[in-house]
């Protein structure tokens, strides 16, 4: 029983008893009393739930019907300090005599900071949750098994699959047609370097082109990318809007310049001072001739560079 009692009280943990009908405390090891804050005298001058905050006492009312006589696991409680300060304690219990009364054995390990860093933790995690489901960007995480382990909103609106339809699931067995044009080498070479890459390619099965920008991370690769399609598409048509202007260009420095430069030789040839010579006639037909084919030249420009115009508003 003397041994006992050193390993009750000597013991590392914290460790109390109290009475099962009174919750007078009946005792306390020294490590419990450094753990509270109080003197072993005022220790057992109150009860267990002076430990306690007062919405917590009625489960712990409760919590004390039928506790076994091993120890049993009550999980996690908060306690209060001496100086009132509130912490939270893993509880182990059982039921037990002590000088002849129902008691009941208590360990109860501080596990405050353990708590307080995973509700740190979790805050936080529901914190990038919430940017990564808020941002324009479509987003998704891969482990180094090419496993999808985060799948956001945006990824499921731009690339038409369900979250639930590719976490857990291998990226390329899930877009088979994504190991097409760059995506596999460029995935790689983020995975396997540990570089950061962009790039921009299009995923043919839906026909919508992508900025991508891969990042590596501990645990594979972070993958953010935006639709570009209406961008591309604008690029495009700028790019055949300008082959039309070089079109226009062309035919303004050649094919103008052909009936122009007839009707610049034809007039050198007149005779301005007999009027009534019979080739200024003939001349008058040519010239009238090329000013009509330089007419029709000047329409198709003006066409053409009326509908490029066109098509660039629409």
């Amino acid at each position: 029983m003397k041994n006992y009692g050193r390993l009750f009280n000597e013991s590392p943990a914290p460790m109390y008893i109290y009475d099962d009908r009174t919750f007078e405390f009946l005792a306390v090891n020294d490590a419990a009393l450094h753990q509270y804050g109080y003197t072993r005298e005022e220790f057992l001058s109150v009860n267990a739930t002076h430990i306690r905050p007062s919405d917590a006492i009625d489960f712990f009312t409760k919590a004390n019907q039928d506790v076994p006589y091993s120890y049993f696991d009550f999980g996690i409680w908060q306690h209060i300090r001496k100086n009132g300060n509130v912490f939270y304690v893993h509880i182990y219990a059982h039921s037990t005599k002590f000088n002849g009364r129902s008691a009941k054995s208590v360990l109860a390990v501080d596990i405050d900071q353990k708590v307080k860093t995973e509700t740190a933790l979790a805050e936080k995690s529901a914190e990038i949750i919430n940017i990564l489901e808020s941002i324009t960007d479509g987003f998704y995480a891969l482990n180094k098994n090419w496993e999808v382990t985060y799948f956001n909103k945006t990824a499921e609106k731009i690339l038409g699959r369900k979250r639930e339809e590719v976490i857990g699931k291998n990226l390329w067995d899930s877009f088979p047609n994504s190991r097409e044009g760059k995506f596999y080498s460029e995935y790689v070479k983020a995975m396997t370097k540990k570089i950061s890459v962009h790039f921009e390619e299009l995923y043919a099965p839906l026909g919508v082109w992508a900025s991508m920008n891969v990042y590596p991370t501990k645990d594979g690769i972070a993958v953010y990318f935006v639709d570009i399609t209406a961008q591309h598409n604008y690029l495009k048509m700028i790019e055949m809007q300008n082959e039309k202007f070089r079109e226009i260009a062309w035919s303004q420095s050649h094919e103008v310049r052909a009936p122009l430069t007839n009707i610049i030789g034809l007039t050198a040839l007149f005779n301005f001072k007999d009027s009534s010579d019979p080739q200024n006639a003939e001349l008058m037909r040519l010239v009238s001739e090329s000013a009509k084919n330089l007419d029709d030249i000047v329409k198709k420009i003006n066409s053409k560079a009326l509908q490029t115009g066109s098509d660039l508003l629409y």
